[in-house]
C-alpha cells in the first residue's frame, strides 16, 4: 500500500472525501487505515458568511449567505479553491454541480462574493433524468423563455418518458433564474459525470464562454491550496 505524505479528508453534510498526497501531487483515493505522516481534515472550521476569501482560513468551513438563504458545503468550497489555484486571478462565475445541488458563485480576487444554489440535480434524480448527458435543447430554450410553464412541461415529459426533455426543462429553468450571473460573464463549469455533459450542452446552447473542469480534480487542488496556506502560517 502506498505511503502518503499526507491525507486530506472532508466530512461535510453527508459527504466524505479522502485523497492521499505525496507533496503537492494527488496519488488517488485514500482507503480507511491508509498510511500517512499527516492527516489534514477539511471542513472542521466554523461556517463563514460571504463575501470572504475562498481560502480565508484553514481548515475552513462551509460558506453561508443570508439573502437568499444559502449554504455552500466544504466539498464545493474546495472546488472553488482548486479553481483559484489552477487559474490565477479568475474573475467570473463558477457553477459547481456537487451532490444534490448546483451552486452559482461570483468570484473576484479569490473571493466568493455571493452565490445562489439550486436543487436541479435532486430534481433530475427524482425524475429519472440524472444519467442523461444529452439535454433536449428545444426544451431548454422553451423553459428558459417561459419558466412559469416548468411544472406542466415536466408533467408532459414524464408522461412521454423522455428524460432528455426533462433535464432540458430543468436546466432551462436554472439558466433563466441565473441569467444575472452568467450573462456576459466568464463561466467555469465544475462538475463530473453525465450531468456535467448536460450542463455543458446547456451552456453551449446559450453561447456562454464556458470553461469545463472536473469536480474531483479541483477538489484535490483545493486541498493542496488550503494545506499549502496552513503550512505557510
Amino acid at each position: 500500500m502506498t505511503k502518503f505524505d499526507w491525507i486530506g479528508v472532508v466530512e461535510d453534510h453527508g459527504s466524505r472525501l479522502a485523497w492521499g498526497f505525496v507533496g503537492d501531487s494527488a496519488e488517488g483515493e485514500a482507503p480507511v487505515g491508509a498510511d500517512a505522516a499527516r492527516l489534514v481534515t477539511f471542513g472542521g472550521g466554523a461556517s463563514q458568511p460571504v463575501p470572504t476569501k475562498i481560502t480565508a482560513s484553514a481548515p475552513g468551513g462551509a460558506l453561508t449567505q443570508t439573502q437568499p438563504l444559502g449554504l455552500l458545503p466544504m466539498t464545493s468550497r474546495l472546488a472553488l479553491a482548486g479553481l483559484c489555484r489552477t487559474i490565477k486571478d479568475f474573475d467570473g462565475v463558477a457553477c459547481v454541480v456537487d451532490g444534490d445541488q448546483s451552486h452559482w458563485v461570483q468570484i473576484s480576487a479569490d473571493e466568493a462574493v455571493s452565490f445562489q444554489s439550486y436543487l436541479t440535480p435532486t430534481l433530475a434524480r427524482g425524475l429519472n433524468a440524472a444519467e442523461v448527458a444529452n439535454a433536449d435543447i428545444d426544451a431548454l430554450s422553451d423553459t428558459l423563455s417561459r419558466p412559469e410553464r416548468l411544472a406542466t412541461q415536466l408533467s408532459s415529459a414524464q408522461l412521454a418518458e423522455d428524460p432528455s426533455t426533462t433535464i432540458g426543462h430543468l436546466l432551462g429553468a436554472e439558466l433563466s433564474a441565473t441569467r444575472p450571473y452568467w450573462l456576459g460573464q466568464r463561466v467555469a463549469l465544475i462538475a463530473t459525470g453525465p450531468l456535467a455533459k448536460a450542463y455543458a450542452a446547456a451552456f453551449t446552447s446559450q453561447h456562454l464562454m464556458v470553461e469545463q473542469h472536473d469536480l474531483r480534480q479541483l477538489q484535490q487542488q483545493g486541498m493542496i491550496a488550503f494545506n499549502s496556506q496552513d503550512e505557510a502560517v
